[in-house]
This record gives structure tokens, sequence and C-alpha cells, in this order.
């Protein structure tokens, strides 16, 4: 029984880096103004626009702006 526990206990070590696999493909040297080029962006964004970006930004703090869903 306490081998086995410690085969457990040693499998959780052999886990490898998952942030440095092939398929992650976030990447911190891109601005957030570039974001994702597929069918899930909000319309009216355009992917690359610093200032479309930003107004979309804006927008959405807007929309949890409580003194403008009181009024």
């Amino acid at each position: 029984m306490m081998l086995g526990a410690c085969a457990l206990l040693l499998s959780a070590c052999g886990e490898i880096d998952q942030s440095k696999t092939a398929g992650n493909t976030y990447r911190n040297d891109v601005p957030a103004s570039q974001g994702a080029k597929n069918a899930h962006v909000v319309s009216g964004w355009q992917p690359g626009n610093q200032g479309s970006w930003e107004n979309q930004i804006r927008a959405r703090g807007q929309l949890q702006n409580e003194y403008q869903k009181v009024n």
C-alpha cells in the first residue's frame, strides 16, 4: 500500500511544463489591440486598430457603470 502511495505522489512530479508547448498560442509580446482574428470578436472592432480597441474597452466599461444603470 505504501509503495502505491509513493508511486502516486512521484507521478505528479513528472508533469511537463504546459506553458512552453507548441500548442500554446498566447504571446506576451503582442499588444492587446492586435487581438484575435477570428469570428468571435465583437462587431465594430477591427483587430490591430488601437483606437477601435480603446473605444470597445470604454464601451464595455460603461456597461458596468452603476451611475449609468441607475439614471
